[in-house]
């Protein structure tokens, strides 16, 4: 079984795999010693609406 790490850009993707050890580079991943390193274009993760957060 493969692990999967996802970045957000194929720029830290490339050093996250070197890391790992993801050697082999396919279209749109690399992959190798267990892992599966690929990327998504934009940010993964945000900020809730200032509405949503409890004001204490």
């Amino acid at each position: 079984m493969n692990i999967l790490v996802i970045a957000e850009k194929p720029s830290v993707v490339k050093s996250l795999s070197d890391v790992l050890g993801a050697k082999t580079r396919k279209d749109g991943y690399y992959e190798g010693n267990g892992y599966i390193v690929s990327w998504c274009i934009g940010h993964l993760a945000g900020l809730a609406d200032a509405s949503k957060y409890d004001e204490t």
